[in-house]
């Protein structure tokens, strides 16, 4: 409803404009009155107002006052109908000047009204759906500046940025929120993940409000993590009269009553500024990659992790080995144990995630230096890039031993399938299935399977082709689709995201923006408008 406050000096008027037309009917409320600018001033302070219908002529202060002084107090945007009489039309030319919506000649004619409200309805609409597509845009933007400084790389630019939408305070602490889907994996698809993900991610927005700046969805181009990120900054507990561990408790309960999924919150060590973001939230990966799920609350600080005694670089190049020698061999049933007795030595000890990087890139070095032997011809550098920047990223955003487990037990039978050498022409039939059936729950996973092929090995020959992964060839075909359909019909966005493979609309529309760098709507008025 667009909310209206009614200013003029005469009750029955007011009265009469109150019950000369059913107002809900049009799309408006009426939520409140005046019959002065000092005493609309004092309603703008306490209530939210977005069209004023204003006399002219009045008392103490008079309508083109009013005007003056919003438009040069008040940060809201309020607009403006001003009423007069046949007399008044010098006043009313004036009032034209300030950039006032319309006005309207006393008596007051319900029709004249009618269409008035009608015209103004129908540019309020447009402005909103421009502000809500701009604040879309500025979102994953500002998201993508976020994840920047989030993952190490910070800069000047976007750290200027991400200050520029929000004043961080002096302690604050990165949190991982994971959806618990660990009963029901094996029944839910990806797009309903990322589906649960983005309705996560709204509500989040929603609880917190003003500050929904302080969430982050990771749009990070080669995991496959369904996490919701949360800067917790002391500032957000200090304004509800709280500490750290009632807000987080208070935050956890709050999302429970609106979230149809359990989940588990990761919180990552204190920092200073967000400059140092990154270092809790490498903290935060820690401890959910440790956690074991059994934790009070759902809840896991890395403090507590942090008490551990710490694991020598030896040990965990020992357990390595052991790894790296049954993924050669692939011992599918070794590399499970194997896999298990790693995972259980590193519960035991203080992890730091750069030592686990160190563990996994030595594991990964290993295996690139096997394959190389068995071809010749492999980009040791490009699988290099492959394997450590996806599989090992999705390792750590899941942050369990299954996933380690599945990365090993794949990249063996990567090196049993190197051994035979027979995939030629496979890329054609890969490249006919997403041009059939881009719109159709399309995997590497899937076609691994369909053409009998290792989904590692297929995604490093597909990069090779096409210098992309498939996840973003797939991505950009479906965006271009998706691009002719906006052109061509008039279908409304959300049908247009499932005709081309989309079931979540908020997440085509981010694709969408970092693609076109524009909304959909707005790609198609300017073709609309030529």
């Amino acid at each position: 409803m667009i909310k209206v406050l009614i200013v003029d000096d005469e009750p029955f008027i007011r009265q009469g404009l109150k019950i000369l037309i059913n107002w809900e009917q049009y799309g408006y409320e009426i939520v409140g009155e005046a019959s002065n600018g000092l005493e609309a001033i004092k309603e703008l302070e306490t209530k939210e107002i977005d069209l004023i219908i204003a006399d002219i002529k009045m008392p103490e202060m008079n309508g083109l006052e009013l005007i003056e002084y919003v438009r040069g107090n008040m940060l809201k945007e309020v607009k403006f109908i001003v009423l007069s009489g046949y007399y008044e039309f010098e006043y009313a030319k004036k009032a034209i000047k300030c950039n006032v919506t319309d006005y309207i000649l006393k008596p007051i004619q319900k029709d004249e009204l009618i269409k008035v409200l009608c015209t103004f309805k129908d540019e309020y609409i447009k402005r909103e759906e421009l502000y809500a597509a701009q604040k879309i845009k500025d979102k994953v933007v500002y998201d993508g500046y976020l994840n920047e400084v989030i993952h190490g790389k910070s800069n000047n630019f976007n750290l200027e940025y991400i200050k520029n939408y929000n004043n961080f305070s002096d302690e604050l602490r990165y949190i991982i929120v994971e959806i618990n889907y660990h009963n029901e994996c094996e029944s839910i698809s990806e797009d309903e993940k990322r589906k649960e993900q983005q309705i996560f991610y709204s509500n989040m927005a929603l609880w917190l409000g003003d500050n929904y700046y302080n969430s982050v969805i990771n749009i990070n181009q080669y995991t496959e993590s369904y996490d919701i990120g949360f800067i917790y900054d002391k500032r957000l507990a200090k304004e509800k009269g709280m500490n750290e561990s009632e807000y987080i408790l208070n935050f956890k309960s709050g999302m429970q009553q609106i979230q149809k999924h359990d989940f588990f919150i990761y919180i990552g060590e204190k920092v200073n500024s967000i400059e140092e973001i990154s270092l809790s939230y490498k903290s935060a990966t820690v401890a959910k990659l440790f956690s074991d799920f059994s934790i009070e609350n759902n809840i896991t600080y890395y403090d507590e992790m942090a008490k551990r005694k710490e694991l020598s670089c030896n040990a965990g190049k020992q357990y390595m080995d052991y790894l790296i020698h049954e993924i050669e061999d692939n011992n599918k049933e070794e590399i499970i144990k194997c896999v298990d007795r790693i995972y259980t030595s590193f519960r035991e000890y203080k992890i730091n995630l750069d030592i686990i990087k160190i563990n996994i890139n030595y594991l990964l070095c290993n295996l690139i230096n096997i394959a190389k032997e068995l071809d010749s011809e492999i980009n040791q550098e490009e699988v290099m890039q492959y394997i450590s920047s996806v599989s090992f990223e999705q390792m750590i955003s899941r942050g369990s031993a299954n996933h380690l487990k599945t990365f090993s037990l794949e990249f063996a039978e990567y090196l049993s399938q190197l051994r035979q050498n027979s995939f030629q022409g496979i890329l054609n039939q890969i490249d006919k299935e997403i041009s059939e059936h881009y719109m159709e729950k399309l995997s590497l996973k899937y076609l691994s399977e369909k053409y009998y092929i290792n989904s590692a090995y297929l995604g490093q020959i597909f990069k090779k082709q096409y210098s992309i992964s498939f996840k973003d060839y797939l991505n950009a075909y479906r965006i271009e689709k998706a691009a002719e359909l906006l052109k061509r019909s008039d279908d409304k966005i959300y049908k247009i995201a499932e005709k081309v493979g989309y079931n979540n609309t908020d997440y085509f529309i981010n694709k969408f923006v970092q693609l076109k760098e524009k909304t959909p709507l707005q790609y198609r008025k300017q073709f609309c408008c030529r």
